[in-house]
C-alpha cells in the first residue's frame, strides 16, 4: 500500500510553485491566491482517504480488447512468388482505419488466422498502459511496411516503432556516422498475422478479411470510422450529433465537434470543465466534464424549460475498465484521527527480511568497547610473551650470554648463574 501525507515540506513546496503559476502575476495579489489555491488542495488531499489510480482512458477497454474469430477460408497450399509481388503492390503504402487501440512498442499485436488476438482481455490493457497508444479507434493508419515471412505477414503502420537505419547510426566513416540521428521518436506500431504452418495462397480481398479485427479499409469518413468501433446506442448518438451523460472528450468530438467556448469552475473540491455550444437566442448546450467523462449536460432555450441530465446513458460503457484502488496509509482507516499513516522508522531491511539479530542472538550485531584511560604511559613497548608451549625466559641478564644446548627432549636445559671469584679481572 502507498501513504501519502500533504505535511511533508518538500510536496507543499512543489504545490506552492504550481499554485504561483497558476495564479499569475506578481505581487501581493498573485502571492494571497497561490496561498489561497495550496490551502485548497492540501485541505482536499488531507481530506481524502481513498483515491484512484488508473490507466488513460481507454474507451470500452472489456469490448476493445477481445476478438471475435473470423471465418475466412484459406487454401492448403503455399503462396506463390507471383501471389507474393501481388500482394506487395498491393498492401504497400495502403491507408485503412484503426478499429481498436494500438500499443506502441516491439511487440505489438498478433492475431492468429482466423483465431484469437495475442494479447488480449487485461494483457491488452496492460500493454497499452505500459508502452502507450500509437493509433486510437477510428484513426487513419498508413502501411509503411509489408512484409511476408514464411508464417506470417508483419504489418508496421506509421512508420513503425523502430528508428529507421538505427544500426547505420553507430557506424562511423572517419568521424562521420554512416545515417544521421534525425531526433524523431518512432510513434507507429507493429500487427502480425500468423498462420499454422506456412502463408497460403490467397487474394487481397480474403487478406483484409483476416485482418478485419485490426485495420478496416472501406471507404468512411473519420467520423465514420470512429463511430464504427462504438457499441450500437453511442454509434447512434455520434453519427446523429448527440451528447450522451457518460461520453469522453473523443466523443463528443466527433459527435458536435470543438465547442465555441470553454470555461472551468469549482463544484466544492470538484474541477468541472464546461463546454459551450451555440449563441442565444438559439438553443445553448452546456457539456460538464470531470475529467474525461461527461457528468452533466445542460440544453437551455428561449421559451423552454432548462433540460438537465446527470445520469449515465451509455449503457455500461466504461463499466469493464480495469481500475486499481489504492487506500491511504498500510491500514484502513478504523477510527477518527487515524487519517494518516503511522510514521514507520527508517531502517534499510527490506519487506520480510530478517537480519541475524532477529535469528541468532550470538551473531547480532554490537556496541564497540573501547579501553579505558588509566592515565599511565604507554609510549614503551609491551613484553613480547614466549611462544605456546615452551617455558619463560630466566629473568637474569646474564642468562642470555650462555649457549643454548638443547636436550634430547628438544627442550633447553636450565643455565646455572655466572659465578665471579673476587679480585678477579672482568671478562
Amino acid at each position: 500500500m502507498l501513504g501519502f501525507t500533504a505535511k511533508s515540506l518538500p510536496f507543499c513546496c512543489s504545490m506552492a510553485k504550481l499554485c504561483l503559476r497558476v495564479a499569475g502575476g506578481s505581487g501581493r495579489v498573485a502571492l494571497f491566491r497561490a496561498v489561497a489555491l495550496c490551502a485548497l488542495f492540501s485541505a482536499g488531499l488531507c481530506s481524502a482517504q481513498v483515491f484512484t489510480v488508473g490507466p488513460p482512458q481507454i474507451p470500452g477497454a472489456a469490448t476493445l480488447t477481445v476478438v471475435q474469430p473470423t471465418r475466412v477460408t484459406l487454401q492448403m497450399t503455399p503462396m506463390t512468388p507471383t501471389t507474393r509481388e501481388q500482394m506487395i503492390r498491393a498492401f504497400q503504402s495502403e491507408q485503412g482505419f484503426a478499429v481498436r487501440p494500438l500499443p506502441l512498442g516491439k511487440h505489438g499485436l498478433a492475431l492468429h488466422a482466423n483465431g484469437m488476438l495475442s494479447p488480449s482481455g487485461s494483457a491488452y490493457v496492460e500493454e497499452l498502459q505500459k508502452d502507450g497508444i500509437s493509433v486510437k479507434p477510428g484513426d487513419r493508419v498508413i502501411i509503411t511496411k509489408f512484409d511476408i515471412r514464411p508464417d506470417r505477414i508483419i504489418f508496421e503502420f506509421n512508420g513503425g516503432p523502430y528508428k529507421h537505419h538505427r544500426i547505420l547510426q553507430h557506424i562511423q566513416l572517419g568521424s562521420v556516422p554512416l545515417a544521421q540521428d534525425d531526433g524523431e521518436i518512432p510513434v507507429g506500431s507493429r500487427f502480425t498475422l500468423l498462420f499454422n504452418h506456412f502463408v497460403p495462397e490467397m487474394n487481397a480481398a480474403q487478406l483484409r478479411a483476416l485482418i478485419a479485427p485490426i485495420l478496416d479499409f472501406s471507404l468512411k469518413t473519420p467520423d465514420q470510422a470512429f463511430a464504427d468501433t462504438l457499441p450500437p446506442k453511442l454509434r447512434t448518438a455520434v453519427l446523429d450529433h448527440q451528447v450522451l451523460v457518460g461520453m469522453n472528450r473523443d466523443m463528443v468530438l466527433h459527435a458536435v465537434g470543438r465547442p465555441d467556448r470553454k470555461d472551468r469552475e469549482m463544484d466544492g473540491q470538484l474541477p468541472i470543465d464546461i463546454w459551450m455550444y451555440g449563441t442565444p437566442p438559439h438553443e445553448v448546450q452546456f457539456v460538464r466534464f470531470n475529467g474525461n467523462h461527461v457528468i452533466r449536460l445542460e440544453i437551455a432555450d428561449i421559451g423552454r424549460p432548462l433540460i438537465i441530465r446527470d445520469k449515465d446513458e451509455t449503457g455500461g460503457y466504461y463499466a469493464g475498465q480495469f481500475v486499481h484502488e489504492v487506500r491511504l496509509g498500510d491500514a484502513p482507516v478504523t477510527g477518527p484521527g487515524q487519517e494518516e499513516a503511522p510514521a514507520a522508522p527508517p531502517t534499510l531491511r527490506k519487506p520480510g527480511e530478517q537480519l541475524p539479530d532477529g535469528v541468532d542472538q550470538a551473531h547480532q550485531l554490537k556496541r564497540v568497547q573501547f579501553p579505558k584511560d588509566d592515565g599511565t604511559d604507554s609510549s614503551e613497548p609491551a613484553p613480547i610473551p614466549a611462544p605456546p608451549g615452551q617455558d619463560e625466559e630466566p629473568t637474569d641478564a646474564n642468562a642470555a650470554t650462555q649457549p643454548q644446548n638443547p636436550g634430547a627432549n628438544g627442550r633447553r636445559p636450565p643455565v646455572p648463574p655466572l659465578i665471579v671469584p673476587p679480585g678477579a679481572p672482568p671478562q
